[in-house]
């Protein structure tokens, strides 16, 4: 989950420097904003784009308007870019049907038609091929981690520790107690964080 604290009040956004903006994208997790956006993806857009391709266009939506974004701290900015991935994976939906109607060109992934010397994309190492590759193995271990748990424990954990709903929303959305849900996350968080150490051990076995 997105970790709060003092800086929260001083606004990274203002710092144009490649430096703050990957502290504030380590800050935001991208590997588990990768789970969620994937998540978010329908079976037929998959077969046209990658969760990093609607991550970084997300990202470059939030770089281009980042002087207009009001600063209320990560856990919300993260639920704002959330929000943002959303629009694009709508937006993208709408172009694979309009293509599949023969309506439109042949969808482009997003960053083709880009020039990397364009002063409005961001400078982020998070977002260069060998970035994104060290984020997709990250995303990858921690789907699986995720898959293993318990039907029981799995959505709480995803909801809880992915998408960083409070446990109020998530006892609604479930149709629990808040209690079942504080529970259940204890519990399904432990086994998540093992099943990520024996993914790790196993990688570098």
């Amino acid at each position: 989950m997105t970790d709060s604290g003092p800086d929260d009040r001083v606004n990274p956004l203002l710092d144009p420097s490649a430096a703050a903006w990957d502290r504030l994208l380590d800050r935001l997790g991208p590997a588990s904003m990768l789970v969620c956006i994937e998540a978010r993806m329908g079976v037929r857009l998959r077969e046209h784009l990658t969760a990093e391709d609607i991550w970084q266009e997300t990202l470059l939506h939030l770089w281009r308007d980042r002087a207009n974004v009001e600063w209320r701290g990560y856990p919300a900015l993260r639920q704002w870019l959330l929000t943002v991935a959303e629009n694009q994976i709508r937006n993208a939906t709408d172009r694979v049907d309009t293509v599949r109607r023969g309506g439109g060109q042949a969808l482009l992934r997003l960053g083709d038609a880009g020039d990397s010397r364009d002063e409005t994309l961001p400078p982020a190492t998070s977002t260069t091929p060998s970035g994104l590759a060290v984020l997709r193995e990250q995303a990858a271990a921690m789907r699986e981690a995720l898959t293993r748990l318990p039907d029981e424990l799995r959505e709480v954990v995803r909801l809880r520790l992915f998408e960083e709903l409070p446990v109020a929303d998530v006892a609604a959305r479930l149709g629990l107690g808040e209690s079942a849900v504080k529970h259940r996350f204890r519990r399904g968080a432990t086994l998540y964080e093992a099943h990520l150490r024996s993914l790790a051990t196993r990688r570098d076995a």
